[in-house]
């Protein structure tokens, strides 16, 4: 007997409202198969997690209900073999799947398997996986490796080989990606990250991973691209931060001592007056410190401050927001680190200008010109769009645009969660928990500000912006 319901169908995105008057699921598919263009066949019909065959009756189905279709359009087939041989999107493999992505210039989006609190490397993979001359560095380690063979005493070798099985796997296999050997070689080098409790693994650090890999790689990882170089070492060539850093004896001024220095990231360290990334950075940037005295032949307190004069392809930026807390005996306080939750702003793009030292801002000056005079020709001109076209020399600004942040949860480092979150395309980001993925906008990244229990950002990694060198007028 016939049955009537109003019924609406799940499709995708869609939310079809459908009324029939048929008793079997089959005839309810023929339906569906008119409006859709879904063949009947090649549905599936969802009611409850249960999967509805041809011969359901109708009747047992509440009017109402939401029922939800799987399944691809007659038209959204695809020709993937040189034999002509036509397969439907829903009939291929992840890694085809996969590789149909890549050919149309989407990016694979997957997540990564938390293996007993790893999220602290998970999200600094990730995030790291915003660099892509790093990533193609360490996939072509594999390669590399396979030609010289796995040298089994060598765990810091095969750890970076182990990475860039990883990111081979997150571009091609089309699915969560479990990084069992990785974490067991960082488990091996650094013991640290072993540690465990009542057979659970504790939580780490993610900025105390993110250094070790960083040490771990650089020493693997030669510079093999063209033209001028500022070292022969991809570490230092992406991430290495030059300062021009002065020491004067505050007692005696006579007392001056100037020196260079590489680092790989910023502090921005937090205090009741830091509101902000840029500040912060500056202030970061001058401090005293306890130091010998040639004159006086003792430890005096000398003024150090530290101008940029290098700024790399990619700046790494760390929020100081971790600090020892010494224990209380009245109150029975445990030592321990403690968390500055104090909100500080941070922008989708900052601009490093007055951090640098003279030299560096003769560069950057010629870079704003031609900034200035493209906008000029352009007015719809955007430096954010600009991108090197391998042939030409690129000068940079002083402005960097955020790339990917890595925000911790909780109310101590070794303690809580962390997330990677990594732009996508324009305003688009994607949102990295473990194996979970979430596509979210510029706008719910720039609110891990901080200034609660929420999530806050922790580490932040910037790419340079930069324009073609041309002629300007005077």
């Amino acid at each position: 007997m016939n049955t009537t319901r109003k019924l609406t169908i799940k499709w995708n995105k869609e939310q079809i409202p459908i009324e029939i008057t048929a008793c079997f699921v089959k005839e309810l598919k023929d339906e569906i198969g008119r409006i859709t263009n879904v063949e009947p066949s090649r549905q599936k019909l969802l009611f409850k997690g249960k999967n509805l065959d041809d011969s359901f009756q109708i009747s047992a189905i509440p009017e109402n209900s939401i029922l939800t279709l799987m399944g691809i359009a007659s038209t959204e087939i695809i020709n993937i073999d040189t034999e002509k041989k036509i397969k439907f999107l829903e009939d291929l493999s992840n890694e085809e799947k996969a590789k149909i992505m890549k050919e149309k210039g989407e990016e694979p989006i997957y997540g990564l398997t938390n293996l007993g609190n790893t999220c602290y490397l998970n999200s600094t993979i990730q995030c790291l996986g915003r660099v892509p001359e790093l990533r193609q560095a360490l996939m072509k380690s594999i390669s590399q490796s396979a030609i010289t063979g796995n040298n089994y005493n060598n765990i810091t070798k095969n750890f970076v080989t182990a990475l860039g099985a990883v990111f081979q796997n997150l571009e091609n296999k089309g699915d969560t990606v479990t990084p069992n050997q990785l974490v067991a070689l960082l488990r091996a080098i650094n013991p640290m990250f072993a540690e465990a409790e009542k057979g659970v693994y504790k939580q780490q650090d993610a900025e105390e991973c993110w250094s070790l890999i960083m040490n771990i790689i650089r020493d693997y990882l030669p510079n093999d691209t063209q033209g001028e170089k500022f070292s022969d070492n991809l570490i230092d060539e992406l991430f290495g931060l030059e300062l021009t850093v002065q020491l004067k004896n505050i007692e005696e001024p006579s007392e001056f001592r100037q020196n260079k220095e590489i680092v790989y990231k910023l502090p921005c360290f937090i205090d009741n007056q830091t509101t902000e990334l840029v500040t912060g950075l500056k202030t970061s940037l001058k401090e005293n410190v306890d130091l010998n005295s040639e004159i006086f032949r003792r430890n005096c307190i000398f003024e150090k401050s530290q101008l940029i004069s290098r700024l790399p392809p990619y700046l790494n930026i760390n929020f100081i927001r971790f600090f020892w807390k010494q224990g209380n005996t009245e109150t029975g306080a445990k030592a321990g680190k403690s968390k500055i939750l104090k909100s500080v702003i941070f922008s989708k793009i900052i601009d490093l200008y007055e951090l640098c030292d003279e030299g560096t801002k003769e560069i950057l000056n010629l870079g704003r010109g031609i900034e200035t005079k493209m906008l000029k020709e352009d007015r719809n001109f955007k430096i954010e769009n600009v991108s090197n076209p391998g042939n030409k020399e690129m000068i940079p600004t002083g402005r960097y645009q955020l790339v990917a942040v890595l925000t911790h949860q909780g109310r101590s480092s070794d303690a809580g969660h962390y997330i990677a979150w990594t732009n996508k395309k324009d305003e688009k980001w994607v949102k990295y928990d473990d194996d979970t993925t979430t596509v979210v906008n510029l706008t719910d990244v720039l609110e891990l500000k901080g200034g609660g229990d929420w999530h806050m950002a922790y580490i932040c990694v910037y790419k340079r912006m930069e324009v073609p060198f041309s002629e300007i007028e005077n």
